[in-house]
């Protein structure tokens, strides 16, 4: 099984799972709910697939997991793309399906600090996102950056870039995290708690 198969397997297991994160602006703000989930276009996103536009990949995005998953696209398709392993991006498509392999180890992060995001001009960044998660999964880690931006078709967040930081520096207006749970297929387990958090 090559990395981006392991990559798409791990995502689809996430599909089962929410992740809920209560944030605070500060003392007297109200607080903020982003309730996380996962869907099949999130992982086109992740992975940076929309950036290999000179090979042929499925529009299909529930289609394109399937594939991969499959084995039918792979590893070595996408290093035809002349985008696939160079750093025109501040990081390679390669580094972010490596690390897309990690991203629930990621979210469960003790690591773990959350960030009202702007779209930043001076980076350059056509991102346009909600917050902006920062992480790592050991001390000794470069710092993971995880886009979210609200759904339009219901109150959920989702993904819709991530990767390792490189030459470019992202920031936002800073949140505390009070409480992050982690629901799985139903089963609700607490990673977090504020001592202040005393509950919505």
């Amino acid at each position: 099984m090559d990395i981006l198969q392991n990559a798409a397997e791990h995502y689809w297991t996430l599909k089962n799972t929410e992740y809920r994160i209560v944030l605070s602006a500060g003392r007297n703000k109200p607080l903020e709910v982003l309730d996380l989930n996962f869907e099949d276009d999130d992982f086109y996103h992740i992975l940076g697939l929309h950036h290999l536009d000179d090979i042929e990949i499925p529009k299909d995005k529930k289609k394109t997991i399937e594939k991969i998953i499959s084995g039918e696209i792979n590893v070595d398709y996408l290093a035809q793309s002349e985008f696939f392993d160079n750093y025109l991006l501040g990081y390679s498509i390669k580094d972010r399906i490596e690390h897309a392999q990690q991203l629930e180890t990621y979210l469960d992060s003790n690591d773990f600090t959350v960030s009202i995001y702007k779209l930043q001009h001076v980076n350059r960044s056509l991102i346009t996102a909600d917050y902006l998660i920062t992480c790592k999964r050991t001390a000794h880690d470069d710092d993971y950056y995880i886009f979210v931006r609200k759904r339009k078709e219901n109150l959920h967040y989702g993904i819709v870039s991530c990767f390792p930081k490189g030459a470019i520096t992202y920031w936002g207006g800073k949140r505390y995290v009070m409480l992050k749970e982690k629901t799985v297929k139903g089963v609700t387990t607490e990673l977090f708690r504020h001592s202040g958090y005393k509950g919505i």
